[in-house]
């Protein structure tokens, strides 16, 4: 008894720190690893970089659902009003490594705070088959957070998981890109003073 009763309290501090003993199928809430439908395969992406410029600075920038310039990308379709969780949701043309492709997504939760720090998660809303038909981008599940170190410093931490068959995404390349032009964009409008680092992935 003593046994079971330890093994059961082990198993609930596992699921309460995110860490599920049976990988859950992907979702929002279902933490990593997890289980990708038959036929995909799972992926995970993590990009880092300091910007140098205050958190609230940051956020104004990256911090809306619809207004994404800085990535390089734009929607090219949006339904209900900006930054609205659950019901806020995009289309956006992305390149992969089997061609562009228009990606449904939804934002599932914005969160600003008082220092100018913000996170944001959003997901792939629907399968969106390859267009040769033998395969499909079947979703992603993102974060986007800035984290305020110092007053001109900005931890930016953006990473994902995903299901696709195989590997057709390069969330890494795309990532870098973006937050290298998010720091040339606030340097030209004056609002960068602290030290920057080159975008990093793993």
């Amino acid at each position: 008894m003593l046994f079971i009763a330890a093994f059961l309290a082990s198993s609930l501090a596992t699921l309460a720190l995110g860490w599920p003993i049976f990988p859950l199928p992907c979702s929002p809430l279902s933490g990593t690893p997890c289980k990708c439908p038959e036929g995909t395969d799972y992926a995970e992406s993590s990009t880092v970089a300091m910007i140098g410029a205050s958190a609230g600075n940051v956020g104004w920038l990256m911090n809306n659902f619809f207004v994404t310039s800085w990535t390089g990308v734009e929607p090219s379709m949006t339904w209900n009003s900006d930054n609205i969780p659950l019901l806020s949701k995009r289309e956006i043309i992305y390149p992969t490594e089997v061609g562009n492709v228009t990606i449904p997504e939804q934002l599932i939760t914005r969160l600003p705070y008082l220092d100018g720090s913000f996170e944001t998660t959003y997901q792939q809303k629907g399968i969106v088959p390859f267009v040769s038909g033998n395969g499909s981008f079947t979703g992603h599940w993102t974060t986007l957070k800035g984290t305020r170190r110092f007053e001109n410093q900005t931890l930016v931490e953006w990473y994902s998981y995903s299901c696709d068959t195989g590997y057709p995404r390069n969330f890494a390349a795309f990532r870098e890109n973006a937050l290298r032009n998010a720091t040339v964009i606030l340097n030209n409008l004056g609002l960068l003073s602290g030290l920057s680092t080159i975008p990093q992935s793993i």
